[in-house]
């Protein structure tokens, strides 16, 4: 008897996690790009990794000073950006000789749910300002989101970053920069 409730309870445990907890709807959706504004706000590139799915394959294409550049990266790589990106916000901040204020803002254009409720295809469109007019990252991307486990992780996006900065500022911080 014991062991049919054993069986029974892991039998029950498996349909959850497979398939109840796989589901996705918008509300989850949404709740996932909400953790990443959270991420971005706070500063956290591993909280950022952790929206990543380990079989990420992200194309990024980036325009900077006139010069466009286009790579493909893996969830590793992804995730090295992240924290190289953080690194560099803190070096501009220790530079301007206060803390780099940062303002993110993100809308959610469309959300396409599968019809087996696996995954979605979400478009995004995204501002990352850096000091008053220091830089902005203008995001637009096309992103599929499926649910492991419970946890909302992009597998697969689509990005085009378009650059604004004025390398100018570091030289006169006060005009971009808001000590603290």
């Amino acid at each position: 008897m014991r062991l049919v409730v054993l069986l029974a309870t892991l039998l029950g445990v498996a349909w959850y996690a497979f398939v109840v907890s796989a589901k996705l709807d918008e509300r989850a959706v949404l709740a996932h790009y909400e953790a990443q504004r959270h991420a971005v706000l706070s500063r956290d590139p591993e909280a950022l990794c952790r929206l990543l799915g380990s079989k990420l394959q992200a194309r990024v294409q980036t325009r900077m000073s006139g010069i466009t550049e286009t790579a493909t990266v893996d969830k590793e790589q992804a995730c090295e950006l992240l924290r190289q990106q953080q690194l560099f916000f803190e070096d501009v901040g220790d530079k301007a000789g206060g803390m780099l204020t940062i303002e993110y803002e993100q809308q959610v254009r469309r959300i396409d749910l599968a019809a087996n409720g696996k995954s979605a295809t979400v478009e995004v469109v995204s501002t990352l300002k850096m000091g008053e007019t220091f830089m902005q990252i203008l995001s637009t991307s096309t992103e599929r989101l499926e649910r492991w486990l419970g946890r909302v992780q992009v597998v697969d996006m689509e990005v085009q970053n378009r650059v604004h900065w004025r390398p100018g500022a570091l030289a006169d911080p006060q005009k971009y920069f808001i000590a603290r």
